[in-house]
């Protein structure tokens, strides 16, 4: 059973996360200045839903609006997901099962990672920035508000693709499965991204598609950490070939 490393490893995994964080802000700056591409990206991803057959934001916002309590649920669900419950759950991991917290971590790394791309690559509005989309925010009002100086600050609002709420939401369901052993614990871990893709559509912060994407990116997780491993050989092949090198060099001009 693998064990952490002490508090220096620690704060080197928290530091991880806080550069992952720093550069998701930055993007911010870009999709702010591509805020007319984000929405006609936005509506371009409406027509492809349409015809897909998977335009359901409406459905879902719409059951939330006519119940507050559910309104108030899909609100504090996308607002606690991505941090509280998300790093309580890798302290836990990292505590008592730090072997599995390895993977968890690179499995959100690569999230992250491919949501820099898209937010770079593809900056999209969400529903409730499009104009006519008839998608409403529903975390602008209310006991339960997502909005304020620092979160909009940080916040890129014009990188809905994918969604890292989706990712994320997958590898804990999945890891929360694997990794607990009581059954009421499982269950919860089994819905978990099922409530949380309800609360990200239903606040109007992401399209199905987007969320598709967000589980697409977790997928590729293997693949990516296998091309990473070929890399890191290939650059030890090529050290140790360099080293050779210099060493036969060095004993003919000794020679």
């Amino acid at each position: 059973m693998r064990r952490p490393r002490g508090w220096t490893n620690f704060a080197g995994q928290a530091g991880l996360f806080a550069l992952l964080g720093g550069l998701y802000a930055l993007t911010g700056l870009y999709g702010r200045h591509e805020a007319s591409t984000a929405i006609a990206n936005g509506s371009s991803v409406i027509h492809v839903e349409r015809e897909l057959g998977i335009g359901w934001e409406h459905t879902l916002q719409g059951w939330a609006l006519q119940h507050d309590a559910l309104r108030q649920f899909a609100n504090r669900t996308y607002m606690l997901s991505q941090f509280t419950i998300t790093n309580c759950f890798l302290i836990w991991a990292y505590v008592r099962r730090y072997g599995a917290y390895l993977r968890i971590r690179n499995a959100l790394v690569v999230a992250n990672a491919f949501a820099l791309i898209g937010a770079l690559a593809y900056p999209l509005a969400p529903p409730r920035l499009i104009p006519g989309s008839g998608i409403v925010d529903t975390l602008g009002s209310g006991p339960a508000t997502f909005h304020s100086t620092l979160v909009d600050a940080l916040n890129n609002p014009y990188a809905a693709f994918p969604s890292l709420h989706a990712s994320y939401a997958l590898v804990l369901g999945v890891a929360g499965v694997a990794l607990t052993r009581r059954p009421w614990l499982r269950a919860i871990w089994i819905i978990y991204p099922a409530l949380v893709v309800f609360s990200v559509v239903a606040t109007g912060n992401h399209f199905l598609i987007d969320v598709l994407a967000g589980a697409v990116a977790v997928l590729a997780t293997p693949a990516v950490e296998r091309a990473i491993a070929a890399a890191g050989v290939h650059l030890r092949s090529g050290r140790r070939m360099a080293t050779a090198f210099a060493g036969g060099r060095a004993e003919r001009s000794l020679s």
